[in-house]
């Protein structure tokens, strides 16, 4: 009994830090950031030239409408390139996208010799480009008209050498599955970054929507030509292993809450839990690779990544030891509270997202019973299973290791 309290007081610890920083700390900071707010940044004299990667695997007709996107961007056409690099799809991508090219020619399609993964796909395309900026764009999402150059009105002004848009669902109102994460994406976006973005020191910047250097990614291209993990070849959680690896060399890293995208979330439990395990084995792999380099970490920020990785460790033991103490259902009766406090401000704002990315805030009292869940199975889950290599997203099959 004494080890299940020791476990429960050093979660409750590590709880109230997370939770401070992220909303309460994180939101101060925020609000007295006028980094933040909507009219921050100003044209510059002659819009930079930006060049569109956009990595592909398996997505299907959906590129088309990612294509279509990029054709509505508010952002002048001859300084503006997109390609779109497919990585051996076998689910008949490569030809939607020859159609997407054909619908706009000044858009490319290249495929790789064979299946590299998303961080090599990038790599690729960003040194065979000349353009001063890159933005990447997962193959999925929709980029809202005004979002580029938004973003390149937030480098320019803030000095940032990347900056990321805000990720929210496209599918939102799909079913049950869709609705809890398409209001956990808006925490997420407006309350998970804000102490980072304080500090210019992102640690995430999302593949869905993200303005790069293209200077500063050169300086990181040897970080990206080889990544292993016990001698296996990792190919997920390639947007955060990035951004930290930028971190590292004294890059400043930045969320712009005015520029935005809109991504499919996944629509089935078994989608869904591909995409929680891959990320969960990314942040396991991010925090241990990341110990030999935390020295360059901003402070503010170490103390809180590190409060973060020993919470993904704990959390599992936590609701364990609550369950053997008290039974499920105590446990979710307390994160269903804890949900409820963040559905209020999701309803009291959703009316500034389309209406195609709204749902009821209702929804996300799902997440009371799908969140312990998720951990106590699926944290373990990756851990254990941290050399796969497959991309696991919608219709992917495991890839096989480089030869």
């Amino acid at each position: 009994m004494l080890s299940l309290v020791v476990i429960e007081w050093l979660f409750a610890i590590l709880v109230l830090i997370v939770f401070t920083n992220r909303y309460i700390f994180g939101s101060l900071l925020r609000l007295s950031d006028g980094r933040t707010t909507p009219g921050f940044g100003k044209d510059p004299m002659v819009w930079p030239r930006v060049a569109i990667v956009v990595p592909v695997f398996n997505e299907g007709p959906s590129v088309r409408k990612t294509a279509a996107s990029f054709a509505a961007l508010d952002y002048p056409r001859d300084r503006l390139r997109v390609v779109f690099v497919d990585d051996c799809s076998t689910d008949g991508t490569y030809d939607h996208l020859k159609a997407a090219q054909a619908d706009f020619p000044w858009m490319d399609v290249q495929k790789n010799p064979r299946n590299m993964g998303k961080r090599l796909g990038i790599k690729n395309a960003v040194l065979r480009i000349d353009s001063e900026l890159v933005l990447s764009v997962d193959s999925d999402v929709i980029v809202e008209d005004s979002s580029l150059k938004n973003l390149v009105r937030h480098m320019y002004a803030s000095g940032a050498d990347a900056v990321g848009g805000c990720v929210f669902v496209s599918n939102a109102d799909e079913n049950w599955l869709t609705r809890m994460q398409a209001v956990k994406y808006w925490i997420g976006y407006q309350f998970l970054k804000n102490l980072e973005n304080a500090f210019d020191h992102v640690m995430c910047l999302s593949g869905c929507l993200t303005l790069y250097k293209r200077a500063a990614l050169l300086s990181v291209d040897a970080d990206l030509e080889q990544r292993t993990f016990l001698g296996d070849e990792v190919k997920y959680g390639e947007d955060r292993f990035l951004t930290r690896k930028l971190v590292e060399r004294g890059y400043r890293t930045r969320l712009c809450f005015t520029s935005r995208c809109f991504t499919k979330a996944p629509a089935t439990i078994r989608n869904y839990l591909s995409q929680q395990l891959r990320w969960r084995r990314s942040n396991t792999i991010d925090f241990i690779t990341a110990i030999p380099h935390m020295n360059r970490f901003n402070p503010v920020v170490l103390v809180h990544y590190i409060s973060i990785a020993f919470l993904l460790f704990f959390y599992p033991l936590f609701l364990v030891s609550q369950i053997v103490r008290l039974g499920f259902v105590v446990p979710m009766l307390e994160h269903a509270l804890l949900v409820t406090a963040f559905a209020l401000p999701y309803e009291l704002n959703k009316h500034k997202l389309p209406e195609f990315a709204r749902t009821s805030g209702i929804w996300f009292l799902s997440m009371a019973f799908v969140f312990p869940v998720m951990y106590i199975t699926l944290t373990p889950l990756a851990i254990a299973t941290l050399g796969t290599t497959s991309w696991e997203t919608r219709g992917a099959k495991p890839a096989a290791k480089a030869g």
